[in-house]
């Protein structure tokens, strides 16, 4: 009798072993990878991206598991790729995972090969790899296990690679939202814009992305006189348009408080210091005079003044193309992000008022925003609630809020077109020097990890209702980094 109860103990405690070992998430993330360095390794920049070959990447990978997909070519070599798993209840709406195929050009003073992913000192390099190739390849190894788990969620979960992104969506989601919507209609999606900030004197935040800024391209053109550049004139068009960028840089846009930036603010105000609680204390609920000077303080921190200001920067800059010679006309192109509710003509006429009509200055909106603007999210719908669930597992000593990013991209459409979006990501550091469309874009192995649990995690929740792997939080099971190596 004690060798049986001893065989039956031994047996017991065997199988209490194995349902308590750590969830094994390495098949899953090793396929995330594999589809990362193959995407990187497909050259999707502009002007010219090979979106049909990244799109026939992703299709053979369906094909492999069953998979039906659809495919969009608004022209030659773009393309579109969409694929979804049937879910019990058409009642309840789709939920869209969305990322887009294309990027930025590769940018001057690359270390490593823009188009060849190089897998390096546990970091993963190649043009795309946080905007946002990580993201296809996090949807596409996560659609496919679950497609093999034979597990039927409870709505309809749709994979959606889209194109042009990167040029503002003509070949994509703003082409497909007038020709093909009927055929993907979901009623919540994930995609791009938020992630997870460090906080090392507190708990960490976790950023969604609820809403985007707007985006406005103005063009300034200095006018002066062109002449060999062996003789010096004193309205020399480059001298003239220095000048004008100077006054533009010293232009201050007066602080505004959305509603998402007075739910940021107020849910960070208990993780910093005494003085910075007392100034956003002043900047939430102040005299107007305390709340104006409030935020120029918090402005002088560069992610604050995203949330606070309308911004802009100049980017593109033109003169003469021949060294012999000055141009009679000097350009720069200046980036506008503005805050939801901003009024672009206002602003356009409060740069023109820094200028006289006697000045040889003249500014022209060349890309204006899509009025009306969207609506942000307000953190009060179901999706919201996954996304706060998941933080709670995964992060657990943190607060999640949803914020506004300082960029815009595909969610302002997906929100116009009813769709309650919200980007998550990997960690950020909103101070740090953004890798993101610069040489040496990467993402390291160990956030790439985080990021698959985190989408894996909301998925679970908000299409299954439960988890199909359990999850761990971050740092408790760190990911071994691959060995060095350029991707084949």
């Amino acid at each position: 009798m004690k060798r049986l109860l001893l065989c039956l103990l031994l047996v017991f405690c065997t199988l209490s072993g194995r349902t308590q070992e750590t969830p094994d998430w390495t098949p899953l993330n090793d396929e995330a990878k594999r589809h990362l360095i193959n995407l990187l390794n497909i050259d999707t920049s502009l002007p010219e991206p090979d979106e049909l070959s990244a799109a026939r990447y992703i299709y053979k990978e369906f094909n492999k598991h069953g998979i039906d997909w659809d495919i969009f070519i608004p022209r030659q070599g773009r393309a579109n790729l969409m694929a979804r798993i049937k879910g019990k209840d058409p009642a309840k709406k789709p939920l869209l995972l969305i990322s887009h195929l294309d990027t930025a050009p590769a940018a001057e003073g690359w270390s490593f090969p823009p188009f060849k992913a190089t897998v390096e000192n546990g970091n993963i390099y190649g043009l795309g790899a946080t905007d946002d190739k990580n993201y296809t390849a996090a949807y596409l190894a996560l659609f496919t296990w679950l497609k093999d788990q034979k597990a039927v969620p409870e709505r309809d979960l749709i994979f959606l690679a889209t194109s042009g992104e990167e040029a503002g969506s003509e070949t994509g989601l703003l082409w497909l939202g007038g020709a093909h919507w009927d055929k993907i209609n979901p009623g919540f999606a994930l995609n791009e814009g938020g992630g997870i900030i460090k906080n090392k004197d507190g708990k960490d935040i976790v950023f969604a992305e609820a809403s985007t800024k707007m985006y406005m391209d103005i063009k300034v053109t200095a006018f002066g006189t062109g002449a060999h550049s062996s003789m010096p004139v004193n309205d020399n068009a480059v001298y003239l348009l220095s000048q004008a960028l100077a006054k533009i840089a010293a232009y201050n846009p007066p602080a505004k408080l959305t509603p998402t930036a007075r739910t940021f603010f107020k849910a960070i105000k208990p993780l910093l210091d005494e003085d910075a609680q007392t100034t956003i204390g002043f900047l939430l609920s102040g005299t107007q005079q305390n709340r104006q000077s409030a935020a120029e303080v918090m402005a002088l921190d560069p992610f604050f003044r995203t949330q606070l200001k309308d911004t802009l920067n100049p980017t593109v800059l033109s003169a003469s193309k021949d060294t012999g010679s000055t141009s009679g006309e000097a350009s720069a192109i200046l980036n506008v992000r503005l805050l939801p509710g901003s009024d672009p003509d206002e602003f356009f006429e409060n740069l023109t008022k820094l200028f006289t009509p006697d000045e040889p200055i003249s500014l022209e909106i060349i890309e204006r925003p899509q009025l009306p603007f969207p609506t942000p999210m307000d953190g009060t719908d179901p999706l919201f609630a996954s996304i706060e669930k998941t933080a709670k597992k995964l992060v657990p000593d943190s607060i999640t809020v949803p914020g506004m990013s300082p960029a815009s991209g595909d969610n302002e459409f997906l929100r116009k077109l009813g769709v309650i979006t919200y980007g998550l990501g990997p960690d950020m550091d909103p101070l740090a020097e953004n890798a993101t469309h610069g040489p040496d874009e990467f993402i390291s192995e160990k956030d790439f990890f985080n990021q698959l649990q985190f989408i894996a995690g909301v998925v679970f929740d908000f299409a299954y209702g439960k988890d199909l792997l359990p999850l761990t939080p971050q740092g408790a099971a760190p990911v071994a980094p691959a060995a060095d190596k350029a991707a084949d």
